[in-house]
């Protein structure tokens, strides 16, 4: 690596830093409450006596991130802060990883664009300021993508395994880069083929020991009947099927990613009109298999089943599609200065998304989107209001991801919490947009039959706490 890139890329691990240690104190949010707090909680508080965990937190997932993070906790101390420093490692990967993508891809002048471009989109730069699992998932991603065009097999071998071990999203993502590779690298020797096969191994024996152990103990994979997330694993409907076609479809719009489209189409029309728009070179486009096989593989879920639909599922997806979006910009025969003003123009568009904050009764995929930030003051402020004015929290009725006891969110000694929503037996409740769970009809009733008893606001995020009339 040249010296300039050393000094880019430690320039920004520097500021990664400085962002992990400015959100050092925020609490566990969404799904990293279930997936990364709970899970951990329980290894630590058990001292790893067992593998698997308790039915009514095992998600089907292997659980080497609740593991490491209970780890984590045991050498350095359990707090909120040593929770979002133990992300740092995966961050500094996933810098590495894009910028040796953009070079490879891109070449050595135009390289150190696509980490920026990367890092516009909302989804992955969130990601990054959470204590997710995803943010393991997506290190891993990008150092076997680039272990599979440097041709680095031991890297590849690691990790596969690195996915295989963070969720079964990450086994589908390991036979998908399996495919890429063997797409991208065509061997007519039929012995090549397998010996290409051999990196993946490692992982595949993992998944199918894990997956087969988890029956053999529990007699289900994936989830159970009596689970919270069962209706999400429940087979949609043919309209539901064609819901979750627009939902997807509006997930790959979402949060500025439309203007990214928008671009990718005017470049791809100027090129036409000049006579340059050379179908099969862009056939043979080696990312492009990558996008169009990750694509598929994370639909299959996504479409299939009835509440598989956020934001952070198809990350792959986004971090790749945007690598070939940088492709055909840096690639293509435009002046250097109006590759510049596109890929800043992208950048530009990408971050507007984190603005974008939709109507109460339209779910949005808050843990995908800096507009979320202002949730952790608010709900701090919240918490003190209700103290303050001795309210139990046993008597405050609320939604995902508030419920529960407050040690699995801010990693206090504290037992107590409120409890699921119920307008006809909660004494107050506390309503959030950040909330997707309220239905249309009970934030109708809120508005007319309760009364607000305090209202905070900050940027797009609202709290407001009901009190029974």
């Amino acid at each position: 690596m040249k010296k300039k890139d050393k000094v880019f890329l430690s320039i920004l691990c520097v500021l990664a830093l400085g962002v992990t240690w400015l959100v050092r104190n925020h609490v566990f949010f969404w799904d990293t409450v279930q997936l990364g707090s709970k899970h951990a909680h329980w290894y630590y508080e058990s001292g790893f006596k067992q593998l698997l965990l308790p039915d009514e937190i095992d998600s089907g997932h292997p659980p080497a991130f609740g593991i490491y993070l209970a780890g984590v906790w045991k050498v350095f101390g359990k707090s909120i802060a040593i929770s979002h420093l133990a992300m740092v490692p995966f961050i500094f990967g996933i810098l590495y990883s894009l910028l040796k993508l953009g070079q490879y891809y891109g070449g050595e002048r135009w390289g150190r664009w696509f980490p920026l471009l990367a890092l516009a989109d909302p989804v992955l730069l969130t990601q990054t300021v959470l204590i997710s699992p995803d943010v393991v998932l997506i290190c891993f991603f990008l150092l076997a993508w680039y272990a599979i065009v440097s041709g680095r097999k031991g890297w590849k071998a690691i990790a596969a395994i690195g996915m295989a071990l963070i969720s079964t999203r990450g086994m589908m993502v390991v036979v998908g880069l399996y495919l890429f590779d063997v797409l991208s690298n065509r061997d007519n020797n039929l012995k090549k083929f397998f010996i290409r096969a051999i990196p993946y191994i490692p992982s595949g024996l993992i998944a199918l020991a894990f997956l087969a152990y988890h029956y053999h103990v529990k007699g289900w994979i994936g989830y159970h009947p009596d689970s919270p997330w069962a209706p999400s694993f429940e087979m949609a409907t043919f309209p539901q099927f064609l819901r979750n076609t627009l939902v997807l479809g509006w997930r790959l719009l979402d949060f500025g990613r439309i203007f990214i489209w928008l671009i990718s189409l005017g470049v791809l029309a100027a090129l036409w009109q000049k006579g340059q728009f050379n179908i099969r070179k862009i056939t043979t486009f080696k990312a492009l298999w990558l996008l169009l096989i990750i694509t598929f593989s994370l639909s299959l879920t996504f479409l299939l089943y009835q509440g598989l639909q956020g934001h952070r599922y198809l990350l792959p997806i986004f971090v790749t599609f945007n690598l070939v979006f940088f492709v055909l910009i840096a690639k293509s025969t435009f002046a250097e200065r109006t590759k510049k003003i596109l890929l800043g123009l992208s950048m530009l568009g990408l971050a507007t998304g984190n603005l974008w904050i939709y109507p109460d009764k339209v779910s949005q995929g808050w843990d995908s989107t800096l507009a979320h930030l202002p949730y952790y003051e608010l709900r701090d402020d919240m918490l003190q209001y209700l103290e303050g004015n001795n309210i139990p929290l046993t008597e405050v009725g609320t939604a995902f991801p508030d419920i529960g006891a407050l040690k699995y969110r801010d990693l206090s000694d504290r037992g107590d919490g409120m409890h699921a929503k119920n307008l006809q037996t909660s004494t107050y409740i506390l309503y959030s947009n950040v909330m997707n769970d309220f239905t249309d009809e009970e934030i109708d009733s809120l508005k007319r039959f309760w009364k607000e008893r305090h209202v905070l606001k900050n940027g797009g995020i609202r709290f407001v706490l009901y009190e029974k009339k």
